[in-house]
């Protein structure tokens, strides 16, 4: 006799079928696999080796303003990176911080343990930046106006300042929230679950940015007639990129500093250059500049970040699911979703994100190297490319030979004495590209004429 609809004996628990869960660790693995192949499998301009030293390209007298105007800005930013540590590590390994902590979370209820979670979490991150906030307003207000590239007064600062933070602010309320729900509804499965959703938005934030974020900071409008739009035309058609979405972007109200930039993904990619960029260079200049961007855009560089930051959010998920099993197991903690533990989790947070930076800096300059060498490909015109790269050294007071310490720490992009190097020794990557082989002398100091030998004080 088949009995239908039989409820389990007393004592048994129904047990969910295994095969979600497979699915789930083995899409995260995947998210892992393809962020880390696209950057080993990924266009690479050939290594020149060690750079030469920064007299090579500049005078001494430039290099001795450049380190005049950097070296408080490394200080504040190692001061700015300590305290984004000593926040969480002093609510989460301090008497008086769990004190606190515990104070907020039996205010608000062990009951609502997102809510708590999420009061907690930005108690710490406000309270780090309210604490940075005298050093961000010192470096940006007070040391860019004291050398001349602040251009907005105090009240558009902290208009910029507030955006910044409060958007911040938001994306840690919404993270934490979410991440506790998940946590609590998915106690085994919620690694691999939050991970493809950080994953997931990150796609999205990525194709939204062009069109939420951007107008948060600049008025963009299309880049007029003229002879730099037709350079830039141009520089479209040898590389054959479909991108016609050339934007100027309005950063003259803030700084004089130069820059451009490419952002979005599929139909929301574009290339923005600023306004300051546009008016200070040649269209034959500013046409390096668009290669270089045009050369993110071939490589597929913002789609590739967005893998690497998928699989480093994947592996973050498995490592935390990781440390709260373990303290849930000797007792240091009631749950994965005790809100009490959310100082401890930002702490390993800033902590991985500090001993990550080195790599993550190697992967972007490689990206960059390898959009140096697409802008001499795209624009055949090593001397636009050298002028231009001296001209960005000035404009900008770029270090173009950083402490080593801090080329680890921050440096994103080559230094300039390395971009130019690449200049100097561009017929090596192939003579066929119309670049003139005199350009390339065994001598250094004849790069360039005599007159142009180190970037000029203003």
């Amino acid at each position: 006799m088949t009995l239908v609809g039989r409820a389990p004996e007393a004592g048994t628990v129904a047990r969910r079928p295994a095969w979600p869960l497979l699915l789930a660790h083995l899409a995260a693995l995947a998210v892992v696999v393809a962020g880390v192949g696209a950057q080993i499998f990924r266009p690479l301009a050939p290594d020149l080796g060690p750079a030469p030293d920064g007299t090579t390209f500049f005078t001494p007298a430039f290099l001795g303003r450049v380190e005049a105007y950097r070296a408080p800005l490394r200080a504040v930013a190692l001061a700015s990176l300590l305290i984004g540590l000593a926040a969480p590590a002093s609510a989460a390994l301090t008497p008086w911080g769990r004190r606190m902590v515990n104070r907020v979370v039996e205010r608000i209820g062990l009951q609502r343990p997102a809510r708590a979670a999420t009061i907690v979490a930005l108690g710490v991150v406000v309270l780090a930046d309210l604490c940075r906030l005298p050093l961000s307003f010192w470096a940006g207000f007070v040391h860019e106006g004291a050398w001349g590239f602040r251009t907005q007064d105090l009240a558009g600062w902290a208009r910029d300042w507030l955006v910044g933070r409060g958007t911040s602010w938001l994306a840690v309320a919404l993270l934490v929230a979410g991440g506790v729900t998940l946590v609590r509804r998915l106690p085994r499965a919620w690694p691999p679950v939050a991970g493809l959703a950080a994953t997931g938005l990150t796609v999205l934030l990525a194709l939204a940015s062009p069109l939420v974020m951007e107008p948060l900071w600049f008025r963009l409008a299309p880049l007029p007639e003229g002879p730099l739009r037709a350079e830039v035309e141009t520089v479209l058609a040898r590389a054959g990129d479909p991108v016609n979405t050339i934007l100027v972007a309005d950063a003259s109200r803030r700084t004089t500093k130069e820059n451009a930039y490419v952002s979005g993904l599929r139909g929301t990619r574009r290339v923005v250059l600023y306004d300051t960029l546009i008016a200070s260079r040649s269209p034959d200049e500013v046409g390096v500049i668009v290669a270089h961007e045009l050369g993110h855009d071939r490589h597929g560089d913002l789609l590739r970040g967005v893998l690497l930051g998928g699989a480093g959010t994947v592996t973050l998920a498995y490592a935390l699911a990781a440390l709260l099993r373990v303290r849930v197991r000797f007792g240091r903690q009631a749950g994965q979703a005790d809100p009490r533990v959310l100082p401890a989790v930002l702490l390993v947070v800033a902590l991985l994100h500090v001993t990550s930076l080195p790599v993550a800096n190697l992967v972007s300059r490689d990206a960059e190297a390898a959009a140096d060498l697409a802008s001499l490909q795209y624009t055949e015109d090593v001397q636009a490319y050298i002028t231009m790269h001296y001209a960005l050294a000035e404009a900008n007071l770029g270090d173009p030979w950083p402490p080593r310490w801090a080329h680890l720490l921050w440096r994103t992009h080559p230094t300039a004495v390395e971009r130019l190097e690449m200049g100097r020794r561009y017929a090596l990557f192939g003579p066929g590209l119309g670049v003139s082989d005199s350009l390339f002398l065994t001598d250094q100091s004849a790069t360039v004429p005599a007159e142009e030998k180190g970037v000029r004080p203003r």
